[in-house]
Formats: structure tokens, C-alpha cells, sequence
């Protein structure tokens, strides 16, 4: 199994450079060369792929990762499949190689759907194929025909639906659903006035965003169809991604006098940024965990002082690095700065839980005299900035629906929703966490519905939770941290009780209210096994009866847990332990 390859030192510096004055403008660029910070990340390492050689041609796009598994795929058109990376040990694990994906553009587009565990793969010409990655070495579903071209996607969590746009005209954004009754076929054909580039759904409002290069931004309700135009055609958009917090979209511009990256405000579109530094970008990912951008710049034309060009001269590779804007501030995202990367270094993958970074090169690294030296593979960064803390307990509250409420147990959060309100059918909770967005499943009848699952990732702060219902968007929340409900001790009011009487117990602890619920693990006379009483006392003190029947002996209370649902035992035990002797007289 080719293990990463380690690269001394972080960056290559060149022996001269030239900083001259860039003047920019939202409506186009006077271009001459800027200098560019470091960005402050640290290679890592190369991780070889087979067939790919300096020497000959490295043929790649896409890229997409899988966060129950982390394992990240890279559409790899030289082994004519998925190639997949596990970013734990930085190791190549082997190909997914669909059946007749022969041509030169094979495959295209690759998207992981983390809730239903598939990966799609598209052709670049009339088909895609559907892996269920829970059954390793199943053959794929193979959807065709779709329209010629067929290639970048993503994915819509409240339809449980792909969307893809194809580059050959006719042009459409294709929807086809991935469950239900017309699971595996088309059930969306959106025409468009371009060639479409990368389509992202965004789980603050549940639209779609997709970049028309001739066109702008164009906005999708999946439900309705196209419903506004962003006209930013002369920064040609191609690449983008979504920051859930500030709703703002990074897009990258490729036209001559637009030639880098601007930052967009969703709500109506507006330019709040552009920056010259790393153009040549095709496809940038986004870190919720850090909530960075990362861009592959492998054709920037931009000088930035610090990395050496190809060995035609006409681009200098990087790594490009931004930063959405802290929670609560008014200020605009930043350019970060870049890092040195390789030649043909135009796709950025990243794996949100070890805050690596994986960019494929025919190169690396770049040699400004010559294309055939060097190492040819995917090369690996990390970013060691830091991240949003684990918050013990979070809610979003989801209008006259319920409270979706998040707790930390250990390295697992559990999430509960008690819904009402809703229509008879699928609902579920779309949940934008630190490693993107999460699906947590609801099950009921009629109008009310309970939602009860784990995460992978954290709840982000500031983020959104939408509530899906049949289909559309019934509420959505803000996601805040809330005080934890902590338990510190359990006493008795008498260490002994017996038949026929009554006792007092008193919970003490932090946030804790007489509306809150208490459920006690606890152990029978004789016993070494643990049993739970779900709702055993709600308020900080309550009478408890003895009742006839009920064994003699020593009772112990070995753990507590307080929640604000009655239905929401999810949360983990405090331990403690507190004995009552009980008694037949």
C-alpha cells in the first residue's frame, strides 16, 4: 500500500521576485502581480497514486469525502475511477472502477452522500453510477441515459436528491432522487441559459446555488424551479462553496479581467470581496470545522513572491487560503494566504475532522525548468488552526415545531427533537455540523413526529438546523450553545425507609429546574446489574412512595441523568453513588 511520502521544509522560496501595485475594482481587474502571504499551513507529504508519473499524464477532477470513514475520492481519470485515499494514515486504498468508464474524461464528478452511505460517479458523457458503500465490492446502479456531459453535483438532504449539470448542450441541472418509489431515475430537468459549473446546496435557506460561467449565479428552489440571477458574469464563476454561518459563498472568477476569488452575501448577492492572489482556481472546498476555504489554484497567474512558477512560466501553483468571517462580527472574510503546490494543482479536497487538505498534482514540486521532475500524486496539508470547541449542549429552536437539542457523550453527540405541527409523512432534520451537513431521521404519524440520532461531527455554532417535512422546508433554527443541564449529587432525606412509606430526594446541580427530568441508573438489593427508571422525578426534590411488594434491602442510585423533554433520554449518566436501605417494617 504507497504510503505519503515525506517532503522536507514547508515551502519553496523563489530567488527573485516582483511585488507591483494592484489596483482592483468589482467591475474588473488592472492586472500586474501582488505579493502573497504565507498561508500558514504545513505540507505534509505526497501520497503516490498508481499510473500517475511525472513523466506522463496525470488526468484528475473531482474530489469528495466520507466522514463516517474517512476516506477521501478522487475522480481519477489515468485508473478510470474513484481513487480513494484513507486520510487517517494518508495511504492509498484502491480504485472504485465503474463498468465502461473507458473514456478520457472518465469519471468526472464524484459526490459521497453521507447519510445514505453511496457515492456517485459521473462519466462526462450519458451516465452516472450509484454505489452503496455499505456493501463493499456490490456492483453499481448504473443510471443512462442523461444528457451528454454530465458532470459536477451535489446533493439535497431534505429530497434525498442529487443534482448535476452537464456540459454539452442542451444544457440542464438534472435531479434525480437517490430513495423512495423513483429512486435511480430523473425526476428534475431544470434547462439552463449556459454550461453549468458546480451546483451547492445551501442548508440555511435549502436552495440551490449553481455557477453558470456565462450567466452568474443562479439560484434554484427545488421545489419551483430557478428564482433569482446573481449577475456576476464577468468574473465568469466556476468553483464554489458555502459557509452555513455567515451565508456567504466563495466563488472563484476565471475571466481575463476578473482573474481570483470573490466572497458573495447570499441574500441578495453582493460582492463583499475579491482578491487577486490565487487565481486559476477550478474547485475549492470548504472546512466548517475551522470554517476555511481552500482553493486549487494551479494555473495562478499571480507572482505572490514565495513559489516558484512551471516550467512554461505561465503559472505559478498554490494552495490558496481564506477565512469566513468570526461569528458575531461585521468584518469581511480574508485572505489567509497560500502555500506552494505543484503543477496542475486546480482540485482541493479536505477532510473537515483532521483539517487536512489534499490537492492533486501532475508535479510537485513545480520546477520552473523543467515538467517531467519531481513526484507526481496527491499531495497532502494540514491546517493547524484552531477549531470550535465541543460545546456540551446546543439547541436550535425550530419555531411552533419543537427544540432540536444537541448533547455531548463522550466523542459522540446525540441529538432529539420532539416535533409537532407537521403533515403525515418523511421528516427529517438537516443539521449543519463541523464536518458538514448531517441527516438525523424523525419517525411518527399524523402531526407529531421524535427525531433521535448521533452526529459525527459537532454542532456549528451559529449554524442552521432545517426541518424537513414531505418534501419542503416546514422550520428552520439557529443553532446556539445553551448552559449544560449538570448533575452533582443525590441525597435522601433518611438513609433507611421501609414498606408502606415515603421518602424525600433532592438533586442538586447547575441549570436544573423544578421542570426538569431526572432519570436514575440504579442497582436492587443483591444485585451487580444496572437498571434505569426513565422519569423517576421531575423537579430538584420530589416524594417518593414505597410500595408493597417491592424487595428489602440496600437501593443504590449509581448515576443521574437530567433532561428537558420528557421523551429525551439520550444524554449520559453522571455517576454518583447514594444508598436507601429499605425495610419491611
Amino acid at each position: 500500500m504507497p504510503m505519503i511520502a515525506q517532503i522536507p521544509g514547508r515551502r519553496m522560496t523563489m530567488l527573485a521576485s516582483t511585488a507591483l501595485v494592484l489596483l482592483t475594482f468589482l467591475t474588473g481587474t488592472l492586472w500586474s502581480q501582488v505579493r502573497t502571504p504565507d498561508a500558514g499551513v504545513t505540507t505534509v507529504g505526497l501520497i503516490p497514486v498508481p499510473n500517475w508519473t511525472a513523466t506522463g499524464t496525470v488526468s484528475f477532477d473531482l474530489s469528495t469525502f466520507n466522514p463516517l470513514t474517512r476516506v477521501l475520492y478522487y475522480a481519477d481519470r489515468n485508473n478510470h475511477g474513484a481513487t480513494a485515499i484513507d486520510t487517517k494514515t494518508n495511504t492509498f486504498v484502491g480504485v472504485v472502477a465503474p463498468p465502461g468508464c473507458t473514456g478520457t474524461s472518465c469519471p468526472s464528478g464524484a459526490l459521497v452522500i453521507p447519510d445514505l452511505q453511496k457515492l456517485v460517479l459521473t462519466s462526462r458523457g450519458t451516465t452516472l453510477w450509484i454505489y452503496d458503500l455499505r456493501v463493499p465490492g456490490a456492483e453499481p446502479l448504473t443510471v443512462s441515459p442523461v444528457p451528454n456531459g454530465i458532470d459536477e453535483l451535489d446533493y439535497d438532504p431534505i429530497h434525498q436528491r442529487i443534482y448535476i449539470g452537464n456540459t454539452v448542450a442542451p444544457f440542464f441541472l438534472t435531479g434525480i432522487d437517490l430513495v423512495g418509489p423513483a429512486a435511480g431515475t430523473v425526476v428534475a430537468s431544470i434547462p439552463l441559459a449556459g454550461s453549468p459549473e458546480q451546483p451547492r446546496f445551501n442548508p440555511v435557506d435549502g436552495l440551490i446555488y449553481l455557477t453558470i460561467p456565462s450567466v452568474g449565479l443562479l439560484v434554484i428552489d427545488p421545489n419551483a424551479g430557478p428564482s433569482n440571477t446573481f449577475a456576476v458574469a464577468d468574473c465568469g464563476p466556476q468553483g464554489n462553496d458555502i459557509d452555513p454561518v455567515t451565508n456567504t459563498i466563495l466563488v472563484a472568477c476565471v475571466t481575463p479581467t476578473m482573474r481570483g476569488a470573490q466572497v458573495m452575501r447570499l441574500t441578495d448577492g453582493m460582492v463583499l470581496k475579491f482578491w487577486p492572489n490565487t487565481s486559476g482556481i477550478d474547485v475549492l472546498g470548504f472546512n466548517p470545522n475551522n470554517r476555511r476555504w481552500y482553493t486549487g489554484s494551479g494555473s495562478n497567474v499571480n507572482d505572490g513572491g514565495n513559489c516558484p512558477s512551471i516550467n512554461t512560466g505561465a503559472a505559478f501553483p498554490v494552495l490558496g487560503v481564506y477565512a469566513a468571517t468570526p461569528l458575531g462580527s461585521t468584518e469581511n472574510p480574508v485572505l489567509v494566504g497560500a502555500e506552494c503546490s505543484g503543477r496542475g494543482a486546480r482540485v482541493a479536497g479536505v477532510d473537515p475532522i483532521g483539517n487536512n487538505i489534499y490537492v492533486a498534482v501532475a508535479q510537485y514540486p513545480a520546477d520552473p525548468s523543467s515538467a517531467t521532475t519531481g513526484q507526481a500524486g496527491i499531495l497532502v496539508f494540514n491546517d493547524s488552526t484552531a477549531t470550535q470547541p465541543s460545546p456540551a449542549r446546543t439547541q436550535a429552536a425550530l419555531g411552533s415545531n419543537g427544540i432540536a437539542t444537541f448533547t455531548f457523550q463522550g466523542h459522540t453527540v446525540n441529538v432529539f427533537a420532539r416535533l409537532q405541527g407537521l403533515t403525515d409523512g418523511s421528516s427529517r432534520l438537516v443539521v449543519t455540523t463541523t464536518v458538514g451537513n448531517e441527516v438525523i431521521d424523525c419517525n411518527g404519524s399524523g402531526s407529531q413526529a421524535q427525531c433521535a440520532g448521533t452526529l459525527i461531527g459537532d454542532p456549528l455554532i451559529g449554524g442552521t438546523v432545517l426541518l424537513g417535512n414531505n418534501g419542503r422546508i416546514l422550520s428552520k433554527g439557529t443553532i446556539v450553545a445553551t448552559p449544560p443541564l449538570l448533575v452533582t449529587g443525590l441525597s435522601f432525606d433518611s438513609t433507611s425507609t421501609r414498606i408502606g412509606s415515603a421518602y424525600t430526594a433532592t438533586i442538586s446541580g447547575s441549570n436544573l429546574t423544578n421542570q426538569t427530568f431526572f432519570d436514575v441508573r440504579f442497582r436492587a438489593p443483591g444485585s451487580v446489574a444496572d437498571n434505569v427508571a426513565s422519569n423517576w422525578q421531575t423537579g430538584l426534590s420530589a416524594s417518593h412512595s414505597v410500595p408493597a411488594g417491592l424487595p428489602t434491602g440496600a437501593w443504590t442510585i449509581t448515576g443521574v441523568r437530567a433532561h428537558q423533554d420528557a421523551s429525551d433520554h439520550t444524554g449520559s449518566f453522571v455517576p454518583l453513588s447514594t444508598t436507601i436501605t429499605v425495610s419491611s417494617q
